[in-house]
């Protein structure tokens, strides 16, 4: 506390912010060191004259300020004499949980839907959940005889009938049909011919093809209408070995096409978001990114780093991939860059391997993680330290396994055999 006769230390700054409608002066003006966020909030406040308050969070070197800018600076090595530019964000609540649902086994991947209040939860007891958003278990689909892994939802216009897809350890991928006036269900056929578990599903945004991702090394594509499947022949060679004898027999599809390059296990699969797009990226045991043009086969090329990736997500607002890792990190990268191919940034925090990461659906900017150290991270990659820790087990180290985000829900489960639901303001 300054005595009387002492000048408080104060320093120059220069405001600026992405949202033109926050916009102010950009010429430097003196504050006190001494202000953290919510002094320089007030501080913008002041600025835009606004009838109501809006909090802020400020960023100096692409770190949110969670100090003192005194501190910031001591801690930085920064020098009080240079002018510091601060970027503003409006600041938003942290996500708060509203369901943790249970399941009878650990939970491999949840998976919400873009256009109906319909949440799919995968599990190890061999079967896939339907939940709505109020927490509500409306439906089963049991079909696979060993761990459900990957889920997707095919983009549909709104109507009574929902398709999905479940892939499984037992080396299939099962569509169904789900009424959303009851919520029954009906196995369309299955898909057969890989020859190890599957990891990873994505159906391009035109709903015309899927990927299917499998500890066998490649990547299969496939149609998704009805048109081209088969009777189910047992005694054929790329039939399913079932282990139950009560999974009932159904139309068998097989792959258009086989995209062969990993060496290893390819652990997920993600199309472009564009409309109608054949771009698809792949992330694998080797170490590598790759991008692929479904229409010709081809691998167009190969981004390479230190550690296996588990998990891939593309963004439809910035372009960008990020992808979850063998290791704490979660790395981001520019697939439309070809100096160099490297990784564009990394986000540390988590404390044990990365398992699933996220885009929120409509943000340059925020992404979800779930990893083994049993938490959920919610990131803004303005910032290479995390926004907020949510919960995301019952007991620590206890693993997640699987996260999404749709809408303004963050979904995610895992060991402590929980599906769990949180409620995100848009950040």
């Amino acid at each position: 506390m300054a005595t009387t006769g002492e000048v408080e230390p104060q320093i120059q700054v220069r405001f600026h912010t992405r949202h033109a409608k926050y916009s102010v002066t950009d010429a430097a003006i003196l504050v006190p060191t001494k202000l953290r966020r919510y002094g320089l909030s007030e501080i913008i406040n002041h600025l835009l004259a606004l009838d109501r308050p809006v909090p802020f969070d400020f960023l100096i070197d692409g770190q949110f300020l969670r100090t003192s800018i005194q501190t910031y600076l001591d801690d930085n090595g920064r020098s009080s004499e240079q002018v510091v530019d601060i970027e503003y964000v409006e600041s938003a609540l942290p996500p708060q949980q509203s369901a943790a649902l249970k399941h009878d086994d650990w939970i491999s991947i949840v998976r919400g839907h873009r256009q109906h209040p319909l949440i799919l939860s995968g599990s190890y007891d061999n079967t896939a959940r339907i939940w709505d958003r109020s927490g509500n278990c409306v439906g089963s689909l049991a079909g696979h005889d060993a761990a459900v892994k990957a889920l997707s939802w095919l983009a549909s216009e709104d109507g009574d009938i929902l398709q999905c897809f479940t892939g499984s350890q037992d080396e299939r991928v099962i569509a169904w049909n789900i009424s959303t006036l009851d919520f029954s269900s009906e196995s369309l056929y299955e898909c057969v011919g890989h020859k190890g578990s599957i990891e990873g599903i994505a159906v391009n945004t035109a709903a015309t093809h899927m990927a299917t991702a499998s500890y066998d090394s490649t990547i299969k594509i496939w149609t998704v209408d009805a048109d081209d499947i088969e009777e189910d022949d047992t005694q054929r060679e790329d039939a399913p070995k079932r282990r139950k004898t009560n999974v009932p027999k159904m139309a068998v599809k097989l792959a258009s096409e086989t995209l062969e390059g990993h060496q290893g296990a390819v652990s997920s699969v993600v199309f472009h978001q564009e409309t109608g797009s054949q771009i698809l990226y792949s992330g694998g045991w080797d170490h590598s990114v790759r991008l692929w043009d479904v229409s010709v086969g081809s691998n167009i090329s190969t981004m390479n780093c230190e550690r296996v990736i588990t998990s891939i997500d593309h963004s439809a607002q910035s372009e960008l991939l990020v992808t979850g890792h063998a290791d704490p990190l979660i790395r981001l990268w520019d697939p439309r860059s070809r100096e160099g191919m490297v990784v564009k940034l990394r986000l540390g925090g988590h404390a044990n391997w990365v398992s699933s990461v996220a885009w929120a659906p409509n943000s340059l900017y925020n992404l979800v993680s779930g990893s083994y150290d049993g938490t959920v991270k919610v990131w803004d990659i303005r910032s290479t330290t995390p926004l907020y820790t949510l919960s995301g087990s019952s007991e620590p180290e206890q693993k997640v396994f699987g996260v999404d985000w749709v809408g303004n829900l963050i979904l995610s489960g895992g060991e402590d055999t929980l599906l769990r639901i949180h409620q995100a303001k848009q950040l």
